[in-house]
C-alpha cells in the first residue's frame, strides 16, 4: 500500500511582468503562461499537466544566486517530520525536484501541501494551490507574505478554486501548537480556513528525521566555474542555514514586518544548548566544506547582547569547529568584546544594512543609526569607513546592503550618479555591495503609504497589475514611482543598481580583496584556528576569501535579471520600451542593445 506523504512547497519566484501587457487575466492565465498550456481545462484527471512550471521563466534571487536554503521551509518540514512520525515529508521546489515527480514516485496524491511564500513568491504559490485544488489536495500556506496581506489568498486563491473550503492559511509562526491543530483538523478532514501561531522559533525542531525526503543541496555555482577550485573539496563548499533566534525589534518604514502585530516578530531565542546540539548533528562525520559553513539567518544579530553572548561562548566551549555569515548592525564594531567573541566563534562574515551614503535618505527610511552618525560629527561615508575597518581588524568580511530609488539620491549621467557614489565607496573601503531598489513590500509602511497616495506604480492591491507586481518584490526594480531627482524613471535605478553590481562584483577586484581578507582573517584566526594549530588557521582564512568571493554573486544574479532570453524580456529592455521621458530614452539608446540576446 503506498504511504501517505506531505509535501513542503518553497516556491520559486517567476518572470511575470510581460504579462502587464494582457488586458483582463485571472490567475488561470498565469498559470496558463507558467506551463504553456491552457490552464481553462483543468480537471482532477489532467491537474499534474499544470502543477510544474516553465524552468525558463524563473526569476534569479539573491537566494538563488548564494545558494542559501530558505530557511523557512526547512524548518516548516523539520516540524512537520517530528510531528507526523506516520508520515513521509518530502521537499519540492520546482527546480530540483517537481510536484508530478513525486506524485507520480509515490503512486498516490499527497494528504497536504504546506507552502511558505514570500511576496515575490507568492504568484507562483497561488497558481500552484489552485491547480491542486482541483485535485482536491488540502494547501496550508503560510509566510511573511500571507502573515501581512492575509486577504490575497481569498483574492487570488480560493475564489478561484473549486474547493476553497481546502485551502488555508497561517499567519505568523508554524509552531508546533499550529502544526498539531493542523494535522489533527486533516485528519477528521475539518481544515480550517486561518491558524495563528506566535511561537517563532523552538527547540529540538532538527535532527536526523527518517521520515524526511529533503532536496539535495544547493552548490555556489561560481566556485565550479573558478580555475583549479573545480577540481578542489571547495567546489562542494556549502552555506547552512541556522537560526539561533529570530524575531526583529525594529520597524523600519521599509521592511514587510513594519506593520505587523508585536507577537508576529517578537525576538525569541533558541536554548543556546539546544542551538549548539543542532550544530554537532551536522558535523558528526567528517568535517568538510559540507558543513563547516553556516548562515546565521535573524535579520539583525545585534539584537540583545546579553542573549547571544551565551550563545557565542557555547560556541567557543565546544567541539565545534565552524564558520559563519550573519546580518548585523554596524553599531557591533564599537563593542570590542563582543566582536572578539563573534570571531572567536567562527564569525567570518558580516551582512551590513548600510542603505544610503545620503543622511536625508537614512531619517527618511528611520534608519536607526541615524542618532550615532549625527553624535560622532562624522559624514555617513566617514562613519561607515571607520566602522568597516574595525571590523576588517578581526579578520571578518564585509559587504553592505545598499538601497538604490531613495527621495535623495541623483543622477546626472550614466557615469555620474548616485549607484556611482556607491559603488566607489565599496571599492575604497573594500567590501562587497548587494545593491536593491526602493521596494514597496506589501505589509511595509511605504506599501501603505503608496498605496493611500498613489504611488504604486502597479494599481491597487486586489488587482490584477498588483498580484503580477509582487514577482518584482525581490529588490532588483521598484515598484513605486520614482522621486523627481531621477527622472521618476524606473530604467535609471534599475541602471544604477546593475552597475553598482557589475562594478563591485568584477571578478579582478573580487579576487583582490578576497586575498587581503585572506591574509587579515589568516593573522586573526577562529578558536578553531588559535596558537599552532596552522592547518585551521589556513581553512578559516579560505572561509573568509570564499565568503568575500561569493558575494560578487550579485553581479551573476544582475546579469541574469537585466537580459533577455527565452523569450521573456529583461528588466532593462522592458523598462527601456516603457520609458516616457524621451530625454532619458536618449540617454540609454545605446545601454540597452547589449542587453537582448
Amino acid at each position: 500500500m503506498p504511504a501517505e506523504y506531505f509535501i513542503v512547497y518553497n516556491p520559486l519566484t517567476y518572470q511575470l511582468m510581460d504579462l502587464m501587457k494582457s488586458h483582463s487575466i485571472d490567475p488561470f492565465d498565469v498559470i496558463s503562461y507558467l506551463t504553456g498550456r491552457d490552464a481553462r481545462n483543468i480537471n482532477f484527471e489532467n491537474f499534474l499537466n499544470f502543477v510544474d512550471f516553465q524552468p525558463e521563466k524563473q526569476r534569479a534571487t539573491m537566494v538563488d544566486a548564494l545558494a542559501i536554503e530558505m530557511y523557512a521551509g526547512l524548518y516548516i518540514q523539520n516540524q512537520l517530520a517530528r510531528l507526523a512520525t506516520d508520515h513521509i515529508v518530502v521537499m519540492v521546489d520546482g527546480k530540483r525536484r517537481f510536484f508530478s515527480q513525486v506524485i507520480r514516485e509515490k503512486k498516490n496524491l499527497p494528504r497536504a501541501v504546506f507552502i511558505s511564500a514570500m511576496s515575490s513568491s507568492f504568484p507562483a504559490a497561488a497558481a500552484a494551490a489552485i491547480v491542486l485544488n482541483h485535485a482536491r489536495i488540502p494547501v496550508i500556506i503560510g509566510g511573511i507574505h500571507v502573515s501581512t496581506m492575509s486577504e490575497d489568498v481569498d483574492t487570488f486563491i480560493r475564489s478561484h478554486c473549486p474547493h476553497p473550503e481546502l485551502v488555508s492559511l497561517v499567519k505568523g509562526a508554524g509552531d508546533s501548537s499550529v502544526m498539531n491543530d493542523i494535522l489533527k483538523d486533516l485528519k477528521n478532514h475539518a481544515l480550517k480556513s486561518e491558524y495563528s501561531g506566535t511561537v517563532l522559533i523552538e527547540n529540538g525542531v532538527w535532527g536526523d528525521f527518517k521520515n524526511l525526503e529533503p532536496l539535495e543541496p544547493l552548490k555556489i555555482n561560481l566556485l565550479n566555474r573558478l580555475p583549479i577550485i573545480k577540481y578542489t573539496p571547495l567546489k562542494d563548499f556549502r552555506i547552512n542555514p541556522v537560526a539561533p533566534f529570530t524575531g526583529c525589534p525594529f520597524s523600519c518604514k521599509f521592511c514587510s514586518i513594519s506593520t505587523l502585530p508585536k507577537q508576529y516578530k517578537t525576538v525569541q531565542f533558541r536554548d543556546p544548548d539546544d542551538f549548539v546540539e543542532e550544530l554537532r548533528s551536522y558535523q558528526k562525520g567528517k568535517l568538510d566544506f559540507k558543513n563547516r559553513y553556516y548562515f546565521f539567518t535573524p535579520d539583525n544579530l545585534f539584537t540583545n547582547k546579553k542573549e547571544l553572548t551565551s550563545f557565542l561562548k557555547k560556541i567557543i566551549a565546544s567541539d565545534l569547529s565552524i564558520n559563519y555569515a550573519v546580518q548585523i548592525s554596524i553599531e557591533v564594531a564599537d563593542d570590542e568584546e563582543l566582536l572578539k567573541l563573534i570571531r572567536a566563534s567562527g564569525g567570518t562574515h558580516f551582512f551590513i544594512g548600510l542603505e544610503s551614503l545620503d543622511m536625508s535618505n537614512l531619517k527618511h527610511i528611520n534608519k536607526h543609526i541615524v542618532r550615532d552618525i549625527e553624535k560622532s560629527g562624522m559624514s555617513v561615508k566617514e562613519y561607515y569607513a571607520s566602522k568597516i575597518k574595525k571590523i576588517h581588524a578581526h579578520g571578518i568580511s564585509v559587504h553592505g546592503s545598499f538601497i538604490v530609488g531613495l527621495p535623495y539620491d541623483y543622477f546626472n549621467s550614466v557615469t555620474d550618479n548616485t549607484g556611482v557614489d556607491i559603488a566607489d565607496f565599496c571599492v575604497q573601503n573594500r567590501i562587497g555591495a548587494q545593491p536593491s531598489t526602493i521596494v514597496d513590500l506589501p505589509g511595509s509602511v511605504f506599501f501603505n503609504e503608496s498605496q493611500e497616495n498613489h504611488q504604486f506604480i502597479y494599481g491597487k492591491k486586489g488587482t490584477m497589475d498588483y498580484f503580477l507586481s509582487l514577482s518584482i518584490a525581490d529588490l532588483a526594480e521598484t515598484n513605486k514611482i520614482p522621486p523627481d531627482a531621477l527622472y521618476r524613471s524606473q530604467l535609471v535605478i534599475a541602471s544604477m543598481v546593475y552597475e553598482i553590481s557589475k562594478t563591485v562584483g568584477a571578478p579582478v577586484r573580487a579576487v583582490i580583496n578576497s586575498s587581503i581578507i585572506f591574509m587579515r582573517s589568516f593573522m586573526n584566526p577562529t578558536k578553531s584556528g588559535q596558537g599552532f594549530r596552522v592547518w585551521q588557521r589556513f581553512i578559516d582564512a579560505l572561509c573568509s576569501a570564499v565568503s568575500q568571493t561569493a558575494v560578487a554573486l550579485y553581479k551573476e544574479q544582475g546579469e541574469s535579471l537585466v537580459k533577455s532570453r527565452y523569450g521573456v524580456r529583461g528588466i532593462m529592455e522592458r523598462l527601456y520600451d516603457e520609458e516616457k521621458n524621451p530625454e532619458i530614452k536618449k540617454q540609454f539608446k545605446n545601454y540597452i542593445p547589449r542587453f537582448i540576446e
